[in-house]
């Protein structure tokens, strides 16, 4: 079962940046799409840069616990991919090339849904080579998920425990639903996130999401027995 990074940042005070409700929807969708699971490191306002070029005690991006334990899961190979809006969404400094590395130790796939500013990628040439040959991919990506949006369909991978309907626009009950409602009994039951997730052998953040879907995991399957 694969899972994307979904990675939202702005910089406080940057016209330029791309907002954060459009990062979490665009960057969110497209992390759908890649993987079976998605993890959101939404740091919302941060700063990025790092203690590789600033001294600053307000705390900078190297020195976010959440942003550490992300970095090191991502070489420690529990991603199959980071997404962001672009490279200065992730970091803006030499601190990249660590969490490029960290990337490419844990095999995961670094995906963009905007362009790279090449002014900023002379100190890092394989984020050029990146930036050309996905280029076209998101794009089509991104054209995809809009015209299924603007439809009302579904998109990207199935949630935990669902499939798509034959004509492929809607998610419905799945191989696994039935551990999808065996979650939701344990749960009625007072049992935790954790004794869920040994009970019915899927991830602690898998049981999570479940839960916190739960209306929409309801709704789909009278959908699907309409």
């Amino acid at each position: 079962m694969s899972r994307a990074l979904a990675w939202i940042r702005k910089s406080k005070g940057e016209e330029s940046d791309v907002g954060l409700e459009e990062q979490r929807e665009l960057v969110r969708a497209l992390a759908d799409d890649l993987a079976d699971e998605v993890e959101l490191l939404d740091l919302g306002v941060h700063t990025g840069f790092s203690t590789m070029t600033r001294d600053d005690p307000a705390g900078l991006l190297d020195q976010n616990e959440r942003v550490q334990e992300r970095v090191s899961e991502l070489e420690a190979g529990e991603y199959s991919h980071l997404v962001a809006w672009d490279d200065r969404r992730i970091c803006r400094d030499e601190y990249f090339s660590m969490i490029q590395y960290a990337a490419e130790q844990g095999d995961a796939e670094i995906v963009y849904i905007g362009d790279v500013n090449e002014d900023d990628l002379t100190f890092d040439l394989k984020r050029r080579i990146e930036r050309d040959t996905k280029e076209e991919e998101i794009e089509k990506s991104r054209r995809a998920i809009e015209r299924r949006k603007e439809q009302g369909y579904d998109h990207g991978r199935p949630r935990f425990g669902m499939t798509y309907d034959a004509a492929g626009k809607y998610q419905v009950p799945g191989e696994e639903f039935d551990t999808v409602l065996k979650i939701f009994r344990l749960d009625n039951a007072g049992k935790s996130r954790r004794e869920i997730a040994d009970e019915v052998s899927v991830p602690t953040s898998t049981v999570q999401k479940v839960i916190e879907r739960r209306e929409w995991y309801v709704e789909r399957e009278q959908m699907a027995e309409a």
